[in-house]
């Protein structure tokens, strides 16, 4: 059973229409009540700060941290990428810090980051293909990337280490290509 973080704002229809369509149950979990989950997808829209302070109030905050501390495999998306790192330049709050870094503001003439971009996945078996982004920070190339754009500058469009990958893209936004990535996730 696959466990969506349900945060109070924003539209996660996209994430549970394109897990159907894997054939995967789900169940939306405004609280973390984890009995019977296997995997965990931790989206988000919206402001860093805002999101984290959303996961201490409900108590996902610890519970995500022991999760992925547990091995259990956690899938991000978007700002739920962002707050698996120690920081954000946008708000002073600080993130679950499950992954060392620090979230900037995307160095482009243009924000926000809103289309279509080539993504190459490297040190991980994903397939490479065509993602849909819409951001306006970003986490700088590092040692967890696994996939970089270039939007003014290059950034990580996905990262990874151990249980845990997020995509600072839209998967489930992201056609048949977003859907087989996502699906290779939950497998």
């Amino acid at each position: 059973m696959i466990g969506i973080v349900q945060p109070d704002s924003g539209n996660i229809t996209s994430i549970c229409d394109s897990v159907a369509r894997l054939g995967l149950d789900y169940r939306l979990l405004p609280e973390p009540q984890l009995d019977g989950i296997t995997h965990l997808i931790l989206p988000g829209q919206g402001r860093f700060g805002a999101v984290m302070r959303y996961l201490h109030r409900t108590g996902w905050a610890d519970a995500l941290t022991q999760w992925v501390a547990d091995g259990k495999p956690l899938v991000g998306i978007c700002v739920g990428l962002q707050v698996l790192f120690q920081s954000s330049a946008e708000d002073d709050d600080p993130g679950l810090g499950i992954l060392p870094g620090r979230v900037e503001w995307v160095q482009a003439p243009k924000r926000p980051m809103m289309g279509w971009a080539p993504v190459a996945f490297n040190n991980i078996d994903l397939p490479d293909g065509d993602a849909y982004f819409v951001n306006s920070y970003v986490v700088p190339e590092s040692e967890h990337a696994v996939a970089t754009v270039t939007y003014g500058a290059s950034f990580a469009a996905a990262v990874a280490r151990d249980n845990v990958v997020a995509f600072q893209f839209h998967p489930e936004k992201s056609g048949a290509w977003g859907q087989e990535v996502l699906g290779l996730c939950l497998k």
